[in-house]
């Protein structure tokens, strides 16, 4: 009877262990289960800042070509005004003689 009884109680430990390892299994699968969800939405986060940083580099791209016009026509005019002027100076010389 004793070998009896050490077979079942080994029985009994390797089920118990069994048990263990199958709740650890099972433990493990739902946080991969849990990562997976948290990987998906971080995924989802950086694809969202990726279009809107395009988004944004797209405004200033805009922001900054419109001040180059500006600033070539405030240029050119600038350069009309000071021919004016180089223009009215001479004038002023030439009857101011």
């Amino acid at each position: 009877m004793n070998a009896l009884e050490n077979v079942g109680n080994l029985v009994e430990r390797l089920a118990d262990k069994i048990e263990a390892v199958i709740d650890d299994r099972d433990d493990m699968f739902s946080e991969i289960s849990d990562l997976r969800k948290r990987l998906i939405e971080r995924d989802k986060e950086a694809v969202k800042a990726a279009q809107d940083m395009r988004a944004e580099l797209e405004v200033t791209r805009m922001a900054a070509l419109r001040f180059e016009q500006e600033l070539a026509r405030m240029e050119a005019r600038l350069q009309t005004l000071n021919g004016r002027l180089a223009a009215f100076a001479g004038s002023e010389n030439q009857y101011g003689d």
